[in-house]
C-alpha cells in the first residue's frame, strides 16, 4: 500500500482504542474521499477487525468527527445481525479519528453485480433483498434512517447473508445530526424529497425508495434515471418520474415489477407505508418457479457458488415524465399530469383550474414554481442524450 509515493506508514502500527483495545494495522482494504479502511488484528485477543480511519484533512474538521462518532452511536443502538458491529474507536497518533468494525468476508452488492456481468439473477436477489429489508425493519424500528442506501453500501457475505454499511449520513428520529442538514446521499439512489433538499420529509419511506432504486439497478443493470453527469442525475432524481422496471427488463416477473414500481413512487403517499409492508409485498411477489424463499441469512456459507454471467442491453427511456415538486411540499396537492407528456417549446400554458384554497408559505410556492420551470427545460436536455453516450457512462 502506498501513499504519496511511499509505503503507507500506518501498516504495522498499533492503535489504542478507547475501549482499551490495541489494534495492529495489517493491510489496506480500500479508501474513499473521506476515509481509508484497513484490516487489523487485536494484539491481545487475536480478533480480526476492520478499522475506518478518517483522512487527516477531515480529522481536523469538527463536523466530520461528529459524523464519524454519530455513525458509531447509531450502529451500536441497533440490535440486528444485519448491521455491522462497532468494536472500538479512538484517535490515532497522527490525529486521525478511527472506528473499529467487525471484519466481513464477502463483497458489496455492487461488486456482486459486476461479477455477474451487470445484473444479479432474480433467484439470488429475492433472498438478498428479503434479508436487506429484514435488517432495515430493525434499523427503522430503532428510529434510524439510513439515507444512503445503494449497492456499494450493502455487503453480501458468502452465501447471501447481508450487512448494511456506512451509516455516516444516517438520521436519528428526534435528533438531526449535522450531516442531515444538507442534501447528502447518492443521486442515482436519491428519492425526490431528498434531491429537493426537503430534509424534514426524509424518513423511512425515503429508504423504501432508495432500496427500490437499488433493486432496479442490480436487476436490470441500469439506474432508474439515465443522465450524463452527477448534476444531471440530481436534477432527474428531483424532477423526472421513475420509469417502470418492466421498461428496463421486459421479461421480469410482473409481481416483482409491481413491488419495485410502487416503492419508486415519487409521492410518499403512493409508496409502501414502511419497510415491513414492502417486505411483505416482496415475499408475496416470489415467483412460483423459484425455490422457496428461505429465512433471512446473516452468516457466510462456504458452499456459495457463482451463477452464470448476464450481459445487459439497454437504451435510455424515450418518454420521460415530469412531476410537480409542489406535490412533495403539500401531499394534498396532486396536479393532473399525463404520463409521458412533455411541454413543447413555445407552448402556451394550459388554462388554470379552480382548486380549493390551500395554505402554503409564499416562499415555498414561488420556489417550487421556479424549480419546476427549470426542471422541465433541463430534463428535456438530459433525456436527449444519445444511447451510445449513455451506455458508455453507465459502464463507468
Amino acid at each position: 500500500m502506498w501513499m504519496d509515493g511511499r509505503r503507507d506508514a500506518r501498516l504495522g502500527r498499533v492503535l489504542m482504542g478507547n475501549a482499551q483495545g490495541r489494534w495492529r494495522v495489517d493491510a489496506e482494504l480500500g479508501h474513499g474521499g473521506t476515509s481509508t479502511v484497513y484490516a487489523a488484528t487485536n494484539v491481545e485477543t487475536g480478533t480480526r477487525a476492520a478499522i475506518k480511519l478518517l483522512n487527516p484533512e477531515f480529522s481536523q474538521h469538527p463536523r466530520m468527527l461528529k459524523i464519524l462518532l454519530a455513525e458509531a452511536r447509531l450502529v451500536a443502538a441497533i440490535e440486528h445481525p444485519g448491521t455491522v458491529k462497532v468494536l472500538d474507536d479512538g484517535i490515532a497518533e497522527d490525529g486521525c479519528a478511527f472506528l473499529v468494525f467487525e471484519l466481513l468476508v464477502g463483497r458489496t452488492l455492487e461488486e456482486l453485480r459486476q461479477a455477474h456481468g451487470g445484473r444479479v439473477p432474480l433467484d439470488e436477489m429475492m433472498r438478498i433483498g428479503d434479508a436487506v429489508m429484514d435488517a432495515l425493519c430493525a434499523v427503522h424500528a430503532a428510529g434510524v434512517v439510513h439515507r444512503d442506501l445503494k449497492p456499494s453500501n450493502i455487503y453480501v457475505l458468502e452465501g447471501g447473508g447481508v450487512k448494511l454499511l456506512d451509516f455516516g449520513f444516517a438520521k436519528l428520529s428526534g435528533y438531526t445530526a449535522d450531516a442531515a442538514q444538507n442534501v447528502v446521499g447518492t443521486p442515482s439512489y436519491m428519492p425526490p424529497e431528498q434531491a429537493l433538499g426537503l430534509t424534514k420529509k426524509v424518513d423511512a419511506q425515503s429508504d423504501v425508495w432508495s432500496l427500490a432504486a437499488t433493486l432496479f439497478h442490480v436487476l436490470s443493470g441500469q439506474p432508474v434515471h439515465i443522465a450524463r453527469h452527477v448534476d444531471a442525475m440530481m436534477l432527474a432524481s428531483a424532477s423526472v418520474r421513475p420509469r417502470s422496471l418492466a421498461e428496463a427488463v421486459p421479461e421480469m416477473a410482473s409481481a416483482v415489477v409491481a413491488v419495485v414500481d410502487q416503492a419508486l413512487s415519487y409521492r410518499k403517499a403512493d409508496r409502501f407505508p414502511d419497510m415491513a409492508a414492502m417486505r411483505a409485498a416482496w415475499q408475496g411477489a416470489h415467483p412460483h418457479w423459484l425455490p422457496t424463499l428461505p429465512p433471512p441469512s446473516f452468516s457466510a456459507d462456504p458452499e456459495f457458488l457463482e451463477a452464470a454471467l448476464l450481459e445487459p442491453e439497454f437504451s435510455p427511456p424515450s418518454n420521460p415524465s415530469l412531476f410537480d415538486p409542489r406535490e412533495l411540499v403539500d401531499d394534498s396537492v396532486k396536479p393532473q399530469v399525463h404520463p409521458g407528456a412533455l411541454p413543447k417549446r413555445g407552448a402556451k400554458p394550459a388554462p388554470s383550474v379552480a382548486r380549493p384554497r390551500r395554505i402554503l408559505p409564499t416562499v415555498v410556492a414561488i420556489g417550487a414554481a421556479l424549480f419546476l420551470a427549470l426542471s422541465i427545460a433541463s430534463a428535456i436536455a438530459v433525456m436527449s442524450d444519445d444511447a451510445s453516450s449513455t451506455h458508455t457512462q453507465l459502464r463507468h
